[in-house]
């Protein structure tokens, strides 16, 4: 792999609607069209493969498309990779879409519909445009120019006439940033270009779920897979001997100004918030007046608390920024796929993912001389040329910034201090068993200095992992879990401090990112302004809970829209209160002024007094809030309706 790589923007017109799918449903809609982390149309780059794959079966029958798009469960060689990385096809600002309605007649002869058979579809217009980029060898480039004139339709319903696509090839220049002079600690600031999975079990079902970071043995192996491939094994062993350490890659809530001051580490267990208060009486408790949340100390407080979700990080730009804590984005995405070749049905399954375009940092420490050589062999990389490729999937990662630092300094501690460990630890007792907890003599021997153990707050996690060489499953380990809180003293803690901002950590495969810790005298993520008592402010504990009441005293007042009426007395039916949630849901601009101002004979039902109150309400509100109240409303509605069928049948 060794031929020069090349990027391209596949660009893709649509020249009739196309329901791309999802997977997902709603108020009135069966199958939704796939939609980004912006909630603009996507066609996700799993499909756009599988249909070029299909393409060079037709062509050049299947060796010649495992080549090209790889072969699953294979042995890790050159003939088993991908040769071409694709990112998903995104969608050029946010296009309206259509619903389109289909039904089986009840007989040949009888055009009746069947009521069990009606189906509701969302479908992206033609003339949307989407784009997406693809990195491949040059010399490849002819067989994708084939393949993308061969593929003239995408999505569902593509037999039918659905989904008809024009797609294009133009070169695009990657970066090329400059990379600096190396020095023994360089910052990553990584960026995925589609979502990304890191399976967080060894045995998952029909649904995976994702770590919420991506840990640093995930890409020490896409950095050492990414070398292997180019040919710089000796250069990839400097990662997988353990001369380079490669630290947990932990998400950001936005890009930073600078990386070389960031702090981000998950959330210490003692960072607690309140738990909601219970409540009597006939409204349930989570409909109740709630305080706002804030995140205390506990070791401050003799409260009940709850400890914070794994998924929870503190991150600050710089020293006199405040604490801020956060949760990286997540979705839910329905696939399907045959776990067995030879099997003849696909199987469901769901996959948890961080979603596209999410910040990331992570740092790299070894020796001067091994760092030169690992930047110059992954120039391509640090420059922006070339993505790694990272997770389940291979999902196409890219190095936004890098800056190469000097150690941290040194904090300035008492003698006693609080130590917080930054990514799991992994530490065995004289039986050569994990341990799952710290006593005062394990952390004496561990630190290996002289510390006294006051007080602490830990917990304990499985760690998985997977052999990309060998296809299985790493041997599952216990650790002791990331965010553990320990309070010690003695002279040992500035010994500590200045070991931390050394990078020499703690327990077992330090390299791959496990035993970091820091050393503080207050617990990081606790600010002023978090820790000053706040008055209770009756909120509701849900926005849509206010929703509901308010779209249930509208409907009080307009009865009127579920009772049947003369034929004189026109109402706008329930599929019509459906569409104008679907426009609503897609942002639409004119999906009031249409209805407020009705121009056709089937629009005429809007002047209805009732309906047009309802509408002029909606207005009323700013246009982020009209969505909710509008689904809220039909569902009020809608219920109503139904009671009334059902009376009626019995």
């Amino acid at each position: 792999m060794t031929d020069r790589w090349v990027r391209y923007r596949l660009t893709a017109e649509l020249l009739s609607d196309a329901h791309l799918g999802s997977g997902a449903g709603g108020v009135g809609v069966d199958a939704l069209v796939a939609r980004d982390r912006h909630g603009w149309p996507v066609i996700w780059a799993s499909h756009i493969e599988g249909v070029l794959r299909d393409a060079a079966r037709r062509l050049h029958g299947d060796a010649a498309a495992q080549r090209f798009f790889g072969r699953a469960g294979g042995d890790y060689e050159r003939a088993d990779q991908q040769r071409a990385i694709f990112t998903s096809l995104y969608a050029k600002g946010s296009p309206t879409s259509r619903i389109w309605r289909s039904t089986a007649r009840k007989a040949f002869y009888n055009r009746a519909p069947k009521e069990d058979t009606l189906r509701a579809a969302e479908f992206v217009p033609k003339g949307t445009e989407f784009e997406a980029e693809v990195e491949l060898p040059e010399s490849e480039l002819p067989v994708l120019e084939r393949l993308v004139r061969e593929v003239d339709a995408l999505g569902s319903g593509r037999a039918t006439g659905a989904g008809r696509i024009r797609l294009s090839l133009v070169r695009c220049d990657a970066p090329n940033r400059a990379v600096g002079s190396p020095k023994e600690r360089l910052l990553l600031l990584l960026k995925n270009r589609d979502p990304l999975c890191i399976t967080a079990t060894a045995t998952p079902d029909n649904l995976i779920p994702s770590l919420a970071f991506v840990p640093g043995r995930a890409l020490l192996g896409a950095i050492a897979a990414w070398l292997i491939s180019a040919g710089e094994r000796e250069t990839a062993s400097l990662l997988t001997s353990g001369r380079i350490a490669v630290s947990n890659v932990l998400p950001l809530p936005q890009e930073p100004a600078r990386i070389e001051s960031v702090e981000v580490l998950p959330a210490p267990l003692t960072l607690q918030s309140e738990k909601p208060t219970s409540a009597v009486g006939e409204v349930p408790w989570w409909a109740q007046p709630v305080a706002p949340p804030r995140r205390i100390d506990t070791w401050s407080t003799e409260e009940e608390l709850k400890r914070p979700e794994d998924d929870l990080f503190v991150f600050r730009e710089d020293m006199n920024s405040p604490w801020i804590a956060y949760r990286p984005a997540r979705r839910i995405r329905l696939r399907n796929g045959r776990p067995d070749l030879r099997q003849a049905e696909p199987s469901l399954f769901a996959i948890e993912q961080i979603v596209e375009k999410t910040p990331f940092l992570a740092e790299l420490r070894g020796s001067l001389e091994d760092m030169k050589q690992l930047a110059e062999k992954l120039s391509p990389v640090l420059q922006g040329q070339r993505w790694l490729r990272v997770g389940r999937g291979g999902a196409p990662v890219e190095v936004v910034r890098v800056a190469w630092c000097k150690d941290p300094a040194i904090p300035k501690v008492q003698d006693k201090a609080r130590l917080v460990l930054t990514s799991d630890l992994l530490v065995r007792d004289e039986y050569l068993r994990w341990r799952t907890d710290l006593d005062t003599e394990a952390l004496r021997t561990l630190f290996d200095s002289d510390v006294q153990f006051e007080k602490s707050l830990q917990d304990s996690t499985m760690v998985h992992g997977f052999n990309g060489t060998s296809r299985l499953w790493r041997m599952p380990a216990a650790a002791i879990r990331r965010g553990s809180v320990f309070e010690i003293s003695g002279p040992g803690v500035a010994k500590l401090a200045e070991r931390a901002a050394k990078g020499e950590w703690l327990g077992e495969r330090t390299h791959e990112g496990f035993g970091r810790f820091r050393i503080d005298a207050v617990l990081p993520g606790v600010t002023d302004t978090i820790q000053t008592p706040r008055e209770p402010q009756p909120v509701p504990d849900s926005e849509e809970e206010a929703v509901a009441a308010t779209t249930k005293q509208w409907f009080d007042q307009h009865q009127a829209l579920a009772k049947p009426g003369s034929a004189a007395e026109r109402k706008p039916s329930l599929s019509q209160w459906f569409d104008l949630v679907a426009e609503l849901e897609r942002r639409d601009p004119n999906a009031l002024t249409t209805r407020l101002h009705p121009t056709t004979a089937g629009a005429k039902t809007w002047a209805h007094p009732d309906a047009r109150a309802i509408l002029e309400q909606l207005q009323a509100l700013e246009p982020a809030q009209r969505v909710s109240h509008a689904r809220y409303f039909v569902r009020w509605l809608r219920l109503k309706l139904r009671t009334a069928r059902e009376k009626e049948g019995r």
